[in-house]
């Protein structure tokens, strides 16, 4: 799911999931219907 918010587009986590940040490797868990945050100025990666 991908909305447009202001300027950058937001992306939503459609379940339960892990995503992380291929420049700095960071690791989060987000729930379902949260935004997918960025990280190093990208949108972070679902494991």
């Amino acid at each position: 799911m991908e909305l447009k918010e202001g300027l950058l587009p937001v992306v939503r986590a459609e379940k339960d999931c892990d995503v992380y940040c291929p420049i700095c490797h960071k690791l989060l868990h987000i729930k379902a219907g949260e935004v997918i945050p960025r990280c190093c100025g990208k949108v972070m990666k679902k494991m």
